[in-house]
């Protein structure tokens, strides 16, 4: 299976973080998203469409500095990639290639949000066990405690 490469992986991780960031970011490049009812599987295929299909230079660079300045959008830097990608060419690729890298990047991706996803799960799991030992420990105490105090009153009535 292929790894996930660390640009990629750099991309998935920025849309975990700050998935809103990218939901503008999006919608300031024309891609039909709701940032009310986006969810992060449709975020990351308009991600990935964007760069890979679509090999949006302007959204590149914007989701770049985006991912530089940790989610702060700058607002020259994208008017500047817009002029910078008018004055510049894409080279192609194939449909049928694009089409299935893509593919691959949008599943490695989901594996990657998964995968978060589930250590989260593992975690919030843990403290939910970890906060049931600790109630049983206390009302065993007390319990405990109430059934020493009550041998005790009934010692002391003597």
């Amino acid at each position: 299976m292929d790894k996930i490469t660390p640009v990629d992986k750099q991309i998935n991780d920025f849309i975990y973080d700050k998935p809103d960031v990218a939901v503008v970011l999006l919608q300031q490049f024309g891609y039909n998203i709701n940032l009310k009812t986006a969810t992060l599987s449709q975020i990351i295929k308009l991600v990935y469409t964007a760069l890979y299909i679509n090999q949006d230079k302007p959204f590149a660079e914007a989701l770049d500095s985006a991912i530089a300045n940790d989610g702060e959008l700058n607002v020259i830097a994208i008017i500047a990639s817009v002029i910078s990608s008018a004055i510049g060419g894409v080279v192609a690729m194939s449909e049928g290639n694009k089409n299935r890298a893509l593919q691959k990047k949008l599943v490695l991706a989901q594996l990657s949000v998964d995968e978060k996803l589930s250590e989260e799960n593992i975690r919030a799991q843990q403290e939910t066990a970890r906060l049931k030992d600790t109630w049983l420990y206390v009302t065993g105490l007390g319990i405990g405690l109430g059934i020493l105090y009550g041998v005790y009153l009934i010692g002391s009535k003597d």
